[in-house]
């Protein structure tokens, strides 16, 4: 092999390389153009939240799907009326996390009262006023938050339900949306 091969072959790997350092530069650019807020993201996050209220945790089958407390037949009833609600973020999040010791609120932190994390108190502090896991699943922390944002954005003081939340949830097509009020 002589240095003039030896050399082509170097060049040759070099423009092998090229491409992915241009692909490489590509995905650079479009992740930041991708994480550049806006108004969409903000929705897409409102959407999330819902999505998780509604499907994940289930919060809709006590609370209803517009958080008025109207939920499932089968619910244990008395859920909390979330549009006349007052509480502050943090105190939606720790009630979500925590539950409500002694009501059917339940606590979606898996480890809640294992430790002193919930009102100061663990599960032998409370005996049968232990809030109960959610008969759906547990959430992280983070979708605790999302929940609460959601809540606080969509749903808490907001008043009677408006046919456009109805078709928001729905969508266009839901016949369902008709015997809603037909506020904006």
């Amino acid at each position: 092999m002589t240095a003039q091969s030896g050399n082509q072959g170097m060049c040759r790997r070099m423009d092998d390389r090229r491409p992915a350092r241009a692909g490489c530069m590509l995905l650079v650019l479009a992740t930041a153009l991708c994480g550049t807020p806006s108004w969409a993201a903000a929705d897409d996050g409102f959407a999330y939240g819902r999505r998780l209220f509604l499907e994940k945790a289930e919060c809709s089958f006590c609370h209803g799907w517009a958080g008025d407390g109207a939920g499932h037949p089968q619910s244990p009833g008395r859920a909390a009326n979330l549009r006349r609600s007052q509480l502050s973020r943090d105190a939606i999040i720790t009630t979500i996390q925590c539950g409500i010791p002694g009501t059917a609120m339940p606590h979606f932190d898996e480890l809640a009262y294992t430790d002193r994390r919930c009102y100061g108190m663990t599960e032998a502090d409370l005996g049968g006023r232990t809030p109960t896991l959610p008969p759906s699943t547990t959430l992280q922390r983070r979708e605790i938050e999302v929940i609460a944002d959601y809540l606080l954005a969509r749903v808490i003081g907001r008043g009677e339900i408006t046919r456009a939340e109805c078709l928001e949830v729905f969508g266009a097509g839901a016949r369902s949306c008709g015997d809603d009020p037909a506020s904006p």
